[in-house]
């Protein structure tokens, strides 16, 4: 008998099982080798200012789990010895190159700048500056210079080598089908887009996946040094030499082949930011499932049944909300309260 059993092996469940394990017995069960899913098909960022159009409450939780970051890499990295990929990365810069779009990147450094946050709104000439080989006809851009990106693969394999050493017993291969299947005082559902598949729950969880196609591109010497996004396109560079694009935004169901249509949009997009890109050999293709919800926000707090959390839905956003919805979920164990506002992410709004 464990204390808690988490289902799902991904970067939020791992994360929760780490959280809980110094202080409880924990079994985490996946149906595949953990992080195989939506965590590794991910791009990193850490980017809670440069789509805010409001600092409402999912803004809120993004930069709460944001402002934990850096001590969960750096405990991660002294734990276990792996590099999560923690960018050196300069910010992110956010295009736009429509009048219409010029007009929403001037209100959103508006309010952020109201609201004491570092961000800067420049000209087509200063993006140029920063950033020389962006050839797309910017009329303005909005600079994010604190934000910055993990890298996925890297950060499941540190939160994988964290729990197996605080004592987490991991079995993969485990399909779930019922909560009913394994006993434990706690049980976490944290199996993003398979969550909705579970028998038993109360309430259902209305998960639905979203698929994203994604490339990486070998880059000489870091031409960019920056985290770049131009309308659904981003480039993200590593450290390795490799830059990362993404991603399409695909109702296609389970379906994970990446296709002529995505990646060529994606290959188009990026070559409208810079002419440059289209010189670079691609690396590797892939795609995932982000689990969504119809409110496009996570699923975060107790269920109707005594025991029985939900840490699931977190869309795009999963690898940035890791640090933050581990912390609710163990408190919520362990205090019967979280200190982070989940008002809003409670399963009982459905």
């Amino acid at each position: 008998m464990h204390d808690v059993i988490v289902i799902g092996g991904g970067v939020i469940g791992l994360s929760i099982a780490r959280e809980l394990a110094p202080r409880k017995s924990v079994l985490l069960l996946d149906r595949g080798p953990t992080g195989n899913g939506t965590s590794w098909a991910a791009a990193g960022m850490l980017s809670p200012l440069s789509e805010a159009n409001n600092d409402g409450p999912f803004f809120q939780l993004c930069t709460r789990s944001f402002s934990m970051y850096e001590e969960f890499v750096r405990s991660l990295v002294d734990e276990t010895g792996i590099d999560c990929g923690y960018s050196d990365n300069e910010g992110v810069l956010t295009l736009a190159t429509t009048s219409e779009a010029a007009s929403t990147l001037q209100c959103r450094a508006a309010w952020q700048q109201k609201a004491a946050f570092q961000v800067e709104l420049l000209s087509g000439d200063d993006v140029r500056k920063l950033e020389p080989l962006v050839t797309a006809p910017v009329q303005k851009a909005l600079f994010t210079p604190r934000e910055r990106s993990v890298a996925p693969r890297q950060l499941v394999n540190a939160l994988r080598e964290s729990c197996l050493n605080r004592g987490v017993d991991i079995e993969t291969g485990v399909n779930v089908h019922s909560i009913d299947q394994f006993k434990a005082p706690n049980v976490i559902i944290a199996s993003g887009v398979w969550s909705g598949e579970l028998k038993g729950l109360d309430p259902i969880i209305p998960v639905q996946p979203r698929k994203g196609q994604i490339l990486s591109l070998a880059t000489p010497s870091r031409p960019f040094k920056r985290i770049i996004r131009w309308q659904h396109t981003y480039f993200v560079p590593r450290g390795s030499g490799e830059m990362i694009v993404g991603a399409t935004e695909e109702n296609a169901g389970f379906d994970r082949s990446n296709t002529p249509a995505g990646i060529g949009q994606l290959l188009n997009e990026a070559q409208q930011i810079s002419s440059h890109v289209g010189a670079y050999p691609i690396l590797e293709m892939w795609s995932g499932l982000r689990p969504a919800t119809p409110d496009h926000l996570p699923i975060i707090g107790p269920s109707s049944i005594p025991g029985v959390f939900y840490a699931t839905g977190h869309y795009r956003n999963g690898v940035l909300l890791a640090p933050v919805t581990a912390s609710i979920i163990a408190e919520l164990i362990e205090n019967g309260k979280p200190t982070t506002a989940i008002d809003s992410f409670l399963p009982s709004r459905f």
